[in-house]
């Protein structure tokens, strides 16, 4: 049986979605200096998800 994922495993996948948006926008972004800010942010969110997973 499955069981009910706890709030830090939502709010883990939650960054983790969130991370790869930042990913997908910054592959198609023009400026540079928007691109190194989304991508800065995209690891500081996957960086979270994995403490909140419990994956170092």
């Amino acid at each position: 049986m499955r069981q009910k994922p706890t709030r830090a495993q939502d709010r883990a996948a939650r960054l983790h979605r969130e991370a790869l948006n930042c990913l997908a926008i910054a592959v198609k972004e023009e400026e540079v200096d928007h691109t190194a800010q989304l991508i800065d942010e995209a690891l500081k969110l996957a960086k979270r998800s994995r403490e909140l997973s419990g994956v170092e």
